[in-house]
């Protein structure tokens, strides 16, 4: 079992994917203190409902990171771009130095790397316009992979304005085709709210 320190956000980082966070800057060099070698950082998913950030009623699967780029933000500030590494589940919480949430976790199993099947093709190509659309959300990104299924999917949770309870069962499912049915049942047939 490892442990490293604990982000909650309502901006969602997924295995594959690339974000940003603003944090002060006395709070990112103890997370930096604690973060191992390689720096290695935890990110939650944080319930919109959640008025505050409870970390120990956090969902279960987080993403473990690794920090791809930093810059200073303000006076006090640094933005802090992580890159999702592996999805895995917490298993305990506690307080590491200076108030630093610390999680304690096992791995998960990965999704098995799958070419976009014929039928999902345009996810793919949506995800790829909308990339092209808003570059500063991909701007990071130098190894797409729009012919892998699972990135395709992980790419879809974190923009979807899914619940959190969803993604983390989707998140579970043995494979990401299971997922890629989800979101295409999803984008083909969006609810319709009746009020």
């Amino acid at each position: 079992m490892s442990r490293h320190p604990l982000l909650i956000e309502a901006s969602h980082l997924l295995p594959g994917g690339l974000h940003s966070y603003v944090l002060s800057e006395s709070c990112y060099l103890q997370m930096l203190q604690q973060a191992g070698e390689p720096p290695r950082l935890l990110v939650a998913m944080k319930n919109e409902d959640e008025g505050q950030q409870r970390p120990h009623a956090i969902s279960p699967i987080v993403t473990l990171c690794e920090i791809a780029d930093f810059n200073r933000h303000g006076a006090h500030e640094i933005a802090l771009t992580l890159q999702g590494i592996e999805s895995v589940k917490v298993t305990a919480i506690d307080a590491g130095e200076g108030d630093v949430n610390m999680a304690h976790y096992t791995p998960l199993p990965k999704w098995q790397r799958h070419t976009v099947p014929d039928h999902y093709l345009y996810l793919s190509e949506k995800l790829q316009q909308y990339y092209r659309s808003n570059p500063t959300r991909h701007e990071h990104f130098q190894l797409t992979q729009y012919d892998d299924i699972g990135w395709v999917c992980l790419r879809w949770l974190e923009l979807l304005p899914i619940e959190v309870k969803q993604k983390q069962l989707l998140l579970s499912q043995p494979t990401a085709l299971l997922v890629a049915e989800f979101i295409d049942k999803l984008l083909r047939y969006p609810l319709i709210d009746d009020d």
